[in-house]
């Protein structure tokens, strides 16, 4: 440690407040240092519009008619839709090709628009890694019990291992909770082993808390109730704390003379810290280093592919009046080939939002009835799948500006073939029924990582994400590369296990 931590106080800053960004801010704040920290963003703010009796079901029919009735005002006709925030697009940024991608300018990132799944990665993820996930356990505990990780035990530990609990697990819709019995039941296929459980995330189910999920179907409009985790949670508590400082402005470069100083968009410059934390998110932060060092090549950011199909059910429909729109079942597809990645299964029940965005809302009463009774009879599978086998984009800086462009297409043909196989005889049994039609491959994902992995030939970056000296990059854009295992919870516990390594003399 070069800073005499009985002298004057250590200045840090931590430019970001997505996943990373509360991961490094947990460890600094749980450490008695005497820190003066600057927290930077760019932080545009959202919020639920109209606040309502939420603990009144009338009331939030209401509200959500409103919402539907702004979409239908603000949105033209996709399908599949793409998913708003209480009406509001989702902001998004070109990777070329007529293709965009999440982009992460609100306080609290991309949580206060992800699907809050909470897996931790395995040796299997990480054997391209110079880290195990011994050395993330410990800090998946932590970020459990900061966040609150809806989950339980079940089959799905015989690969994760460990379920990190906090909190009750989500309830699956009727429908589901029979597949996942199916699943588990005929979990052994050639060349292939399924293990299934109910979603583990991050969301509110204690029925005591007022922020508890009340299966409004909603999610996708955006919760009412703040019942699914954001980081702007946790973040806003920590700017209440005297050693926090917080500035609305977005971090463009570092100094590489003077990697203690760095320059914002409106051309201020900070300097004097002894430490920089880059937690940005993955474009960004990139964006930040190729233009702090003048690297003039492209990099390349790893993403999943996602193929979608359904599951039909022909048996007696099963009720549910009440549903938890976001994925309701994990299953993992695990090769027997221990050289071969995991895929990752996302089931869905054929929710509201996706019939009723592109509905005219006079229209609406008459097919609710109908998009109801689709429930008890369709659920919706996103397939995940490793990077290794998934589209790519290339990172470069033209003009002072971040231009991305795709450079690999998701791979095709028997290995996906053999693998929707091995689904469709493990889920075709007791009135189950996977229809042998082509999944949808998804153009874009939102999983971005790789873009200066750890130890990397194109950008030397440490083993504790140091990329340049005393500047840490913290996110997913060190991953060496992108597991069909949803990156949230691991970006969290990585930035983490960083900022407690490098302060871990405090």
């Amino acid at each position: 440690m070069d800073t005499n931590k009985n002298s004057k106080k250590m200045k840090i800053a931590v430019v970001g407040t997505g996943a990373a960004g509360m991961g490094i801010l947990s460890a600094l704040l749980a450490k008695q240092g005497d820190f003066k920290i600057t927290v930077f963003d760019i932080g545009e703010e959202i919020f639920p519009k109209n606040k309502i009796d939420d603990s009144n079901k009338n009331e939030i029919v209401k509200y959500y008619n409103q919402v539907y009735k702004d979409i239908r005002e603000k949105n033209n006709f996709k399908f599949p839709p793409p998913k708003t925030h209480f009406a509001d697009p989702i902001p998004r940024q070109s990777v070329g090709d007529n293709l965009s991608i999440f982009k992460s300018q609100a306080f609290g990132g991309l949580t206060n628009y992800w699907g809050a799944t909470m897996l931790p990665m395995t040796d299997r993820e990480m054997k391209n890694w110079p880290i195990n996930k011994e050395d993330l356990y410990p800090y998946y505990k932590k970020i459990s019990k900061i966040v609150g990780l809806a989950s339980e035990k079940n089959e799905l530990d015989q690969y994760f291992n460990k379920s990190f609990s906090t909190r009750p697990a989500v309830k699956p819709i009727s429908l589901l909770e029979k597949l996942n019995q199916v699943v588990n039941k005929n979990n052994k296929q050639k060349g292939y082993s399924f293990f299934s459980g109910p979603n583990r995330c991050g969301v509110e189910t204690r029925k005591d808390n007022k922020r508890n999920c009340v299966y409004c179907g909603q999610c996708l409009a955006g919760c009412l109730k703040d019942s699914i985790y954001s980081t702007r949670m946790t973040i806003k508590k920590y700017l209440k704390d005297p050693r926090v400082n917080y500035l609305k402005e977005k971090v463009v470069k570092i100094d590489k003379n003077n990697t203690s100083s760095l320059e914002t968009e409106n051309g201020k410059v900070y300097s004097d810290f002894d430490k920089i934390f880059l937690s940005a998110g993955c474009p960004h932060t990139t964006e930040i280093v190729m233009r702090s060092i003048d690297y003039q090549k492209s990099l390349s950011m790893a993403d999943n592919a996602v193929y979608v199909f359904p599951v039909i059910y022909l048996k007696r429909a099963l009720k549910s009046k009440e549903y938890f729109s976001l994925c309701n079942l994990i299953t993992c597809c695990v090769p027997d080939n221990s050289d071969n990645p995991m895929v990752q299964l996302q089931i869905y029940p054929s929710f509201e939002y996706m019939w009723r965005y592109n509905i005219p809302p006079v229209i609406w009463p008459l097919l609710k009835p109908f998009v109801d009774y689709s429930r008890r009879r369709v659920a919706f599978v996103r397939m995940y799948d490793h990077s290794d086998y998934s589209q790519a984009f290339s990172l470069k800086i033209e003009n002072n500006e971040l231009i991305m462009k795709r450079e690999k297409e998701a791979s095709k043909g028997e290995r996906i073939n053999n693998l929707i196989k091995a689904i469709r005889k493990s889920f075709n049994h007791n009135g189950f029924y996977v229809p042998p039609i082509k999944p949808i491959l998804q153009k874009v994902n939102s999983h971005y990582t790789s873009t200066l992995p750890y130890n990397g030939d194109k950008i030397r970056v440490s083993s504790i994400g140091e990329v340049m000296k005393n500047v840490f990059v913290c996110d997913s854009s060190v991953f060496p590369d992108s597991p069909a295992v949803n990156p949230g919870f691991t970006i969290m516990a990585n930035a983490y296990r960083t900022a407690d390594n490098v302060l871990k003399d405090l």
